[in-house]
């Protein structure tokens, strides 16, 4: 089972890049063992091995579970102490790279993403040498088997995805921890890459702190995605909107059904999908082809369908978006590198959904015939958490570029001519602010040449003080 809790605040954090750390969740791996046995109180003996981290490798770390927990049971803490040997063997992670890495007799085999991956990368082997054992290959270190897991939801995938998008609440029953942890790790995953932004509990239960809060009745449901197993939870949570109760045959699928039924005595905890939404969009066809049960295509094929239909459908979203921000980019041209960088413009909501027409919501992809109500949707999703996440980072990487390009077009400014009419405290203040400059390029990502220009701007102007006054001034300018 994988247990995510957050620690601080109630939107995760952008992260910069795939393995970067979360200071909002931790996520806790779990193997738990239960073994009969007439000597004891209850009848049997239980015990849990749990691996905290802030790293959402669901599927590394599930399998460092899975090899060091049951050596840890039967060895003890020796276990524990050969498996950190193990790790203080690994070399650093770094996104883009492949490994292969030994653990307790075992190796692993995984490739660590980047944010620059075109293409899910497969583990490399290591040149020159091979470690035995054969080595358990990862093909991704985040997540299971997604198809499987969404298998009895694929007919409904559409209606999900935007359940998902809109930060709508949703409370996952399963008969295990294992199975409400996978399904809601996969839920939070349907947007990609688009973030999730809002919390979510994997596998919650009657001891958490925030019980109370979820299961009252008397505000709206809270933006999360709870996973639950707990019987109690049938009538404690009956009021969401959004309810999904999972079979205990995997591949049966779950109908729609009226939340009514839910709160039914008779029905209680009878499996299905609970709700009452309404989707923007049409059932696509190509869903279909997702759809086959003769299990004649690998594992690996069908999760890859269903990502890249998953990744096609969210990018077909996202696009129109991404188009409307570039034209709030001011024009070069206004740029001055006297003055204040000027910043991306507001997001005009009105604006952007006059901006919509038939032909860029019909995208060059293999959804292109999807349709339905997309103004109405974009609407819901700007008032979103997950939009506002987005738009967050978007405004940030676009102010950033463009105090970046400021600063370029200052150290390529002639200030050998723009000193010459200048009063001294029109210098200071102007030295001032390319120290300033200097300083936000340190932020920006440091670029040799453009140190350089302003540090030749620098002494340029300094030549101009008076010699009292910059004797005063070097020491603070002394890059």
């Amino acid at each position: 089972a994988v247990v995510s809790t957050q620690s601080t605040g109630n939107v995760a954090k952008q992260r910069d890049d795939i393995t970067s750390r979360d200071t909002h969740f931790y996520y806790g791996y779990v193997f738990f063992r239960q073994t009969k046995g007439e000597q004891f109180k209850r009848g049997y003996f239980q015990k849990s091995f749990v691996l905290l981290t802030r790293k959402p490798y669901i599927n590394l770390y599930s399998n460092i579970v899975q090899i060091i927990a049951p050596q840890f049971f039967e060895s003890g803490k020796v276990a524990i102490e050969v498996a950190m040997h193990n790790f203080t063997c690994w070399e650093p992670i770094v996104p883009g790279k492949s490994y292969q890495v030994p653990l307790l007799g075992q190796v692993l085999s995984f490739h660590i993403p980047s944010v620059k991956d075109k293409t899910q990368n497969k583990p490399k082997e290591f040149p020159g040498h091979v470690l035995a054992p054969k080595p358990v290959v990862l093909r991704s270190i985040m997540e299971h088997d997604v198809y499987s897991t969404l298998r009895p939801l694929l007919p409904h995938i559409g209606i999900l995805w935007e359940l998902v998008l809109l930060s709508e609440p949703i409370v996952v029953f399963g008969p295990s921890p294992s199975a409400t942890s996978s399904l809601v790790q996969t839920l939070v995953s349907l947007t990609a890459p688009l973030r999730y932004a809002n919390d979510y509990r994997p596998y919650f239960t009657i001891h958490d702190s925030e019980f109370q809060e979820f299961t009252s009745k008397t505000h709206a449901p809270s933006r999360i995605i709870l996973g639950v197993t707990n019987p109690y939870f049938n009538k404690a949570l009956q009021h969401w909107p959004n309810v999904i109760i999972l079979d205990s045959d995997p591949d049966k699928n779950l109908k729609i059904l009226n939340p009514k039924e839910h709160s039914s005595s008779s029905l209680r905890g009878k499996p299905g999908f609970y709700t009452r939404y309404k989707p923007y969009l049409n059932k696509d066809k190509n869903v279909k082809k997702l759809l086959r049960n003769d299990r004649q295509r690998p594992a690996e094929v069908e999760n890859i369908m269903l990502r890249r239909y998953l990744t096609e459908l969210t990018h077909t979203l996202m696009i129109p978006l991404e188009q409307y921000i570039s034209s709030l980019m001011p024009l070069q041209k206004q740029l001055n590198p006297f003055r204040q960088p000027p910043l991306l413009q507001q997001f005009q909501q009105d604006a952007f959904i006059a901006s919509l027409n038939d032909s860029n919501l019909k995208i060059n992809t293999d959804l292109k015939g999807l349709r339905g109500n997309w103004k109405e949707l974009y609407r819901r999703f700007i008032k979103s958490p997950n939009f506002e996440l987005w738009f967050q980072s978007k405004r940030t990487e676009a102010n950033q570029r463009l105090e970046l390009l400021h600063i370029q077009q200052l150290s390529e400014a002639d200030m050998y001519s723009w000193k010459m009419d200048k009063h001294e405290v029109e210098i200071v203040d102007m030295l001032l602010w390319i120290r300033d400059r200097y300083d936000a390029l340190q932020r920006l990502g440091t670029n040799p040449d453009i140190q350089d220009h302003l540090k030749n701007h620098i002494d340029t102007l300094l030549e101009v003080v008076p010699t009292d006054l910059q004797s005063t001034l070097k020491p603070a300018f002394n890059l």
